[in-house]
C-alpha cells in the first residue's frame, strides 16, 4: 500500500488495485481546453465514473461502486481520490486548466457532464488576454500563471507514487496555446529534470492548410515548434483539415462540429495511454513508448492513425478483425494531420518517398498476441505492399502493446497507430512558407518586439523549424535498402549508391556483421587455441 509523505498509510484505502504510474494532464488555451474536456468525458466513460447530473451526490463516483468489481482498469493513472462518504469515493481528474480568458474557462467549468469534476483551484486564468500573440502570453501575461501552475504540479508530484509523465493539450496557432505552453514547458522541464525523468508529451493542434482565423499564426507556430523541439519528448500532431475530412469521409458527417473533431483527438490520446490504464499480454509505459518511437535525436514529431472509423450505418458491414484494423490504421485517409505517410515519391520532380522510421500500435480489447505479431510481420515483410516504406536500416520498427484483454467488461476492439514518418516535414514546410510570405513585408513584427521577442528571435525560430524539416527530408533521402538484392547468396552485399556518409556506412557494416553473426561473438583463434 502506498505510503504518504508523513510515512503513514493514507487514512482512506480502497480495495481496488492501483497501477502506481500517474500522468499529470495540463490543457492550455481555448483549443487545448476544448480538446481536454472531450478527453475527460471519454476517460470518465471508459473507467465508469458517473457524469450524470441527476444525482449530485453520485457525481464523480463509480457507476458500479460499493461491492461491485470496481473501476474499469487502473483509474489512478488519471484520477485522484476525493472525498469519501458512505463507502463512495469521488474521483477527481488530475488536470490543470489554463487560459488568459476566464470566459472560456467558465464555459468549461459549467459543462453539464464533467464541469464540476475539476477542482476549482486547478482552474488557473485571468482576463488579460494574449491577443493571439505568442510574445504577450510568454513574457507579459504568462509568468504569473506559470508560477501558479508550477505550484499545483509540485503538489501533484508529491502525491504521485511514480510519475510517468506530463501531457499537454494546446494549439500551435493562437497566442495562449503557443506562448503560455512554451513558458510552462520550459518551467516544468527545469523542475522535473531535478525531480524525476518524467516524459513530456504534447498533443498539438498544428496549423491546417488553407484554414486559419489567426493572423499571427505563422510566427506563433514557428516559435511553438522551437519550444516543442527543445522541451518535449513526444509531440503528436493533429490539424482541423485532416480531422474534418475524417469526419466527412469515414464518419459520414456532412457538417462536422468541433466536438466531433476533438473526439477523434481524444480517442488517440486514450489509445496511446491505454497501455498504462489496462492490463494485457503486451504491457508498456510512456518510457517504452519514447524509446521505440524516437530513433534519432530531435526527431520526436509523430503522426497518428486510428481504427475503426465507421459511421453507424456502415459499421454493421465491417468486423473489427486484426487484418481489417491494420488496413484502416495504415490508410492515409485515417491520418490525423494533413500529410501523406504513403507517398511513393517522384524522382523527376524531386519528391522524396515517405518512410516509417519507427511506429507503435496500441491495441485495445481482446486480442491474441500471436495474431497481432503476425499482422505486423506481414506489413513489414519483403514483398508486401508496404515493404518499400520500411527501410532495412531500422529492422522490425513496429512495436505493439495490447491492453484490456483481461478486463471483465467488454471493451470495443480498436487500435491507435503512432508513427515517426518522414512525411511530417510537410507540416513544417507549410509553416515556413507562411512565415516567409508574412516576413517579406515585416508585417506584425512590431507586435512581437513590443512584448520582448526580437527580429532575431523570430528568425531563429524560423531557422529551427527549417532544421526540423531538413532533418526529416534527409532521412527520407536515405536509400531504403542498404544491401543489394540477394537472389541466392547467403552473404549480403552493401549497395554503394545507398551510402551517403560515414554514419550510414557504419550502420550498414553493423547490419552486415549481425547478418553474419560476427558481432558480439568475435573470437581470437590465437588466444582461444582454436576452441570456442
Amino acid at each position: 500500500m502506498p505510503v504518504g509523505l508523513t510515512g503513514h498509510m493514507d487514512l482512506h484505502e480502497t480495495k481496488f488495485a492501483k497501477s502506481g504510474r500517474e500522468i499529470i494532464h495540463i490543457q492550455v488555451g481555448k483549443a487545448g481546453n476544448a480538446i481536454g474536456n472531450q478527453f475527460w468525458k471519454l476517460m470518465c466513460e471508459e473507467h465508469g465514473v458517473n457524469t450524470d447530473s441527476k444525482d449530485e451526490n453520485m457525481k464523480g463516483c463509480l457507476v458500479d461502486d460499493g461491492d461491485s468489481e470496481g473501476p474499469r482498469g487502473y483509474i489512478d493513472v488519471f484520477f485522484n481520490e476525493g472525498k469519501s462518504t458512505d463507502k463512495k469515493v469521488r474521483y477527481v481528474p488530475r488536470a490543470i486548466l489554463l487560459d488568459t480568458n476566464m470566459g472560456d474557462l467558465a464555459s468549461i467549468a459549467e459543462d453539464v457532464q464533467v464541469g464540476d469534476l475539476y477542482r476549482p483551484e486547478d482552474i488557473i486564468g485571468n482576463d488579460e488576454s494574449s491577443g493571439n500573440c505568442y510574445a504577450k502570453a510568454f513574457h507579459t501575461e504568462g509568468p504569473d500563471l506559470a508560477d501558479r501552475c508550477l505550484e499545483m504540479v509540485r503538489k501533484e508530484v508529491e502525491k504521485c507514487n511514480c510519475l510517468q509523465g506530463v501531457q499537454f493539450c494546446h494549439s500551435a496557432s493562437g497566442g495562449t496555446g503557443t506562448g503560455l505552453t512554451g513558458l510552462l514547458l520550459k518551467t516544468l522541464r527545469d523542475y522535473l529534470d531535478k525531480q524525476s525523468r518524467a516524459v513530456m508529451q504534447s498533443f498539438v493542434l498544428a496549423p491546417a492548410p488553407a484554414i486559419s482565423d489567426v493572423v499571427l499564426e505563422p510566427y506563433n507556430a514557428c516559435l511553438c515548434f522551437q519550444d516543442l523541439l527543445e522541451y518535449t519528448d513526444q509531440v503528436f500532431l493533429f490539424d482541423n483539415k485532416a480531422l474534418g475530412e475524417i469526419c466527412q469521409r469515414a464518419l459520414e458527417k456532412d457538417m462536422p462540429k468541433m466536438v466531433d473533431l476533438n473526439s477523434i483527438i481524444a480517442l488517440c490520446m486514450s489509445g496511446i495511454t491505454s497501455c498504462l490504464r489496462y492490463t494485457g499480454p503486451l504491457n508498456a509505459d510512456l518510457r517504452k513508448l519514447q524509446t521505440n518511437l524516437v530513433p534519432f535525436k530531435n526527431a520526436h514529431f509523430l503522426i497518428n492513425g486510428l481504427a475503426p472509423l465507421n459511421s453507424l450505418a456502415s459499421g454493421k458491414y465491417r468486423r473489427a478483425t486484426v487484418l481489417d484494423l491494420s488496413q484502416q490504421m495504415l490508410s492515409k485517409d485515417n491520418v490525423t494531420v494533413k500529410c501523406d505517410p504513403l507517398n511513393p515519391g517522384d524522382e523527376f520532380h524531386g519528391m522524396q518517398k515517405a518512410r516509417f522510421l519507427a511506429s507503435w500500435t496500441s491495441w485495445k480489447g481482446k486480442f491474441q498476441t500471436k495474431e497481432v505479431d503476425k499482422a505486423m510481420h506481414e506489413i513489414q515483410k519483403d514483398g508486401s505492399r508496404y515493404d518499400k516504406f520500411f527501410p532495412d536500416w531500422i529492422p522490425n520498427c513496429i512495436a505493439s502493446s495490447i491492453s484490456g484483454a483481461k478486463q471483465k467488461q467488454d471493451i470495443p476492439r480498436s487500435v491507435v497507430f503512432a508513427t515517426n514518418n518522414t512525411a511530417v516535414h510537410e507540416v513544417f514546410d507549410r509553416s515556413i512558407k507562411s512565415w516567409d510570405c508574412m516576413y517579406k513585408s515585416k508585417a506584425y513584427v512590431h507586435v512581437f518586439e513590443q512584448d520582448g521577442i526580437s527580429v532575431q528571435d523570430l528568425m531563429e525560430s524560423r531557422n529551427i523549424v527549417q532544421y526540423i524539416s531538413d532533418a526529416y527530408t534527409e532521412f527520407a533521402r536515405w536509400e531504403d535498402k542498404f544491401f543489394e538484392e540477394m537472389s541466392g547468396g547467403p552473404k549480403p552485399v552493401i549497395r554503394e549508391r545507398a551510402i551517403d556518409n560515414d554514419e550510414q556506412r557504419n550502420i550498414a557494416q553493423e547490419l552486415k556483421e549481425l547478418w553474419h553473426g560476427e558481432m558480439y561473438i568475435k573470437v581470437d583463434p590465437s588466444r582461444a587455441g582454436g576452441q570456442l
